[in-house]
């Protein structure tokens, strides 16, 4: 039996894969530029950073250069005097060689009088005949203005030497008399041709130009200055002198643009000296700053572009393989590896299909829903290796089962779809029961068995549904109603059920608003010595109050929660609850043991054990008054495990009780080797008891074997007087009942305790209302 379906080619991830390219194309190139645009900022920034230092440097190493040269002028002038060099200049030449030899970057030193006449200097040739001012009245000028400075020392504008023949910034220090006026100006000149020594220290970058700019927009300095008349002769107007007025009393400051000096658009960075009225300042051109900034980032563009050239390489070889082998991918899209069964995307085409092909044929066809029961137990509590093994066999049954036309599919998880074509209801029904027999068989693994069981639930075409989606939910609802009417049963469709299925997902919701609101409570049905008549214990039962419907049974949602898993936090719950209440009983000095009924998936839960010591460390309640009720039938599911299981809880010191004896399958000698201290009698057998010999003879038989194996006996559903005669006949330990009490509250079930009860008066059943 094989599904056949027919797959179409479409190059869906072909055409995901150039659009994931293209996408990471944008993106990346957006990355490119944002990382390109941050780096080109951070670049600038270092590099202003670095011309900053530079002019810093500048200024204060020109400061220092013009201070150091003018401290000796006031001495140098007042020899000067003392030798009467304005009778005398010739006398004066020694003085100016001896002045000049300590300062080696001064070119020459000249000696003015008050007037403008140049008496001597120190450049010029023995005898020759020195320069007339009046002839040069832009020197004269000057000369005269830096005369009125009260400065000690005036740093004068840039001028083209009249002895020296070169371009030299004058220093100039006037010499006064008693009475403050000038009588002579000494002169020292400073060659400004090339780099001078004001900044040699400073490790200046390709292209850097460097220079000191006076307040009045002059140049005083700059290096390299290919047109010095157009340099030291102009005004500047460029970025620098905006920079400057823009920001008067910002000491030190950037600019950018084209710089008049050459032409050029640069990037620089300014000092102002404090004293002197001029700024130092140094400026490379923009183009170093791509240079730089290329320099740095170019081997992120070239891995971008050789990352990208593999990406499409790799892109391209992988859309023509994803075409080469599409039809192959598109089959193994819809097998299941572990059945070796179509998956739930198959199993929904083809029923599509089959509505389509009904449809045409005004034919019917069945859909069977069939979910494992207690699989999960197994799965969580065993493991998956388990679990796998279990289910290709029960695929393996399952095709074995049905008809060569038939369609079985594994939706996922323990649920399976086998689609019937050309079935009714009643082809369905017969075709549900083999399965249900099949499955209802032990499953081998590892030298184990495992008894499951399943649900099935039957939808019909086109009775319950003329859509694909319609008829696998109601095949879905149907499944649950069989679970919900006690498992390994079938159900067909039927209209109520869809509202039952609403109501199931609506209390599954209510039950976890119940939890988080503390919406339960616990109630307490005696646990009576039969011999005695006395009360023993009790066994806690939960109840629902429920804001809505009231006070609700176990029976109206324990299946639900197991169902959602909601089990686990709610038989948390009670234990909780229960060994509160013990230990509340036991302070009050009642000799009461409390039994608590662990649902299969509690007792599956490897840290079951691990909980119940948390919950009795919290609780203070000693382990000898909480018993634990294990149904036959889950500590049979595993009995080895159910074994190890059992007797680590009773390393806690709690008491077991085999709970619902004799409804299961029960190993004799699984059960000789399980360490309960109870064995429970279920109700079934108790009802007929007085008027069905078989019940009567079960119950003697278990009574007896639960004496031979040392194993006290109680007796659950004792309604009648009768009832409780007969098991007393019978030797029967303990019994519970409505005939006795029914389930109570805490409080009530207290009273009755404290009422002192006695079920048994002068040889007469005297039950305490």
């Amino acid at each position: 039996m094989k599904l056949a379906f027919r797959p179409q080619f479409r190059n869906s991830f072909a055409t995901l894969l150039r659009a994931a390219t293209t996408t990471f194309l944008v993106l990346g190139l957006f990355a490119l530029a944002v990382y390109g645009f941050l780096s080109w900022r951070q670049e600038k920034e270092d590099l202003q950073n670095s011309l900053a230092i530079q002019a810093s440097f500048a200024a204060a190493s020109s400061e220092h250069f013009f201070a150091s040269v003018s401290s000796g002028l006031d001495l140098l002038g007042q020899l000067l005097l003392e030798r009467d060099v304005l009778q005398r200049p010739q006398d004066a030449l020694p003085l100016l060689g001896a002045f000049r030899s300590r300062h080696e970057e001064i070119a020459s030193m000249a000696i003015f009088s008050s007037d403008g006449q140049m008496l001597a200097n120190s450049a010029a040739a023995p005898g020759s005949r020195l320069p007339d001012l009046r002839r040069h009245p832009d020197f004269l000028q000057t000369l005269r203005a830096d005369m009125q400075s009260p400065a000690a020392y005036v740093v004068g504008r840039t001028q083209y030497g009249l002895v020296v023949r070169q371009w030299r910034i004058p220093l100039r220090h006037t010499v006064r008399d008693a009475r403050n006026r000038p009588l002579l100006v000494l002169q020292a000149s400073i060659p400004v041709q090339q780099k001078t020594t004001l900044w040699q220290a400073i490790p200046l970058l390709p292209g850097t130009s460097i220079g000191l700019v006076r307040d009045d927009g002059y140049h005083q300095s700059r290096w390299p200055a290919p047109q010095p008349e157009r340099v030291y002769l102009t005004r500047a107007r460029g970025p620098l002198m905006q920079a400057l007025r823009a920001r008067p009393a910002q000491r030190t400051g950037f600019f950018q643009g084209r710089v008049m000096a050459d032409g050029r658009n640069r990037l620089g960075a300014y000092a102002r000296l404090p004293t002197m009225g001029m700024t130092a300042y140094v400026s490379v051109p923009q183009t170093l700053l791509w240079m730089r900034w290329w320099e740095h980032n170019a081997p992120v563009f070239a891995g971008f572009v050789i990352y990208f050239a593999i990406f499409l390489g790799v892109g391209k070889f992988v859309v023509r393989r994803e075409e080469d082998h599409s039809r192959t991918l598109l089959a193994q899209a819809r097998h299941d590896p572990l059945t070796d069964l179509p998956n739930r995307l198959a199993a929904e085409e083809q029923l599509a299909h089959e509505v389509a092909r009904a449809r045409r044929e005004n034919s019917r066809f069945a859909v069977l829903f069939l979910d494992l029961d207690r699989f999960k137990d197994i799965n969580d509590s065993l493991g998956h290796a388990i679990g796998d093994s279990i289910l290709r066999q029960v695929a393996a049954r399952l095709q074995h089962n049905l008809r060569d036309e038939d369609i079985l599919a594994r939706l996922g998880g323990d649920e399976f779809l086998a689609i019937l074509p050309a079935a009714g209801a009643e082809d369905a029904t017969q075709a549900a029961q083999r399965l249900l027999a099949v499955l209802d068989m032990p499953f081998p693994v590892d030298e184990r068995r495992f008894q499951l069981g399943a649900s099935i639930g039957i939808s019909l075409f086109p009775d319950d549904g003329r859509s694909a989606g319609t008829l696998l939910q109601h095949a879905d609802a149907a499944m649950y109603e069989a679970k919900r009417r006690g498992r390994n049963n079938l159900v067909l469709f039927a209209e109520a059920l869809g509202e039952s299925s609403r109501q199931r997902l609506q209390l599954q919701q209510d039950l976890r608003r119940a939890l988080e609101q503390q919406e339960f409570v616990l109630y307490y049905q005696p646990l009576v010595e039969l011999a005695g008549g006395r009360v023993v214990g009790a066994e806690a039962l939960i109840r629902w109050r429920d804001p809505q419907h009231g006070l609700r049974s176990p029976a109206e949602f324990i299946p639900y929660a197991e169902e959602s898993g909601l089990i686990l936090p709610i038989g948390a719950w009670v234990l909780q609850a229960a060994c509160r209440q013990a230990q509340a009983w036991a302070a009050q000095g009642l000799d009461l043991q409390v039994a608590v009924n662990l649902s299969t998936r509690q007792f599956q839960d490897p840290e079951i054990v691990a909980k119940l010591r948390s919950i009795l460390a919290n609780s203070g309640v000693d382990p000898c008054r909480l018993e634990l009720e294990i149904t036959e039938s889950a500590a049979m599911l595993d009995p080895e495990a159910s074994i190890r299981t059992i007797g680590a809880l009773k390393g806690l010191g709690l008491q077991i009780a085999i709970d619902d004896f004799g409804t299961g399958y029960s190993s004799l000698n699984y059960l000789k080797r399980i360490p309960a201290d109870v064995i429970k009698i279920d109700q079934s057998f108790v009802r007929d008891l007085a008027t069905d010999p078989d019940d009567a003879a079960i119950v003697r038989a278990i009574i007896g074997l639960a004496q031979t194996l040392g194993r006290r006996c109680l007796a659950e559903g004792i309604e009648t007087a009768e009832h409780f005669q007969t098991l007393q006949r019978f030797g029967c330990d303990y019994g519970q009942g409505y005939w006795m009490s029914r389930p109570l509250p805490a409080a009530e079930f207290e009273a009755l305790v404290l009422e002192q009860p006695c079920f048994l008066a002068t040889g007469n059943l005297a039950p305490v209302s």
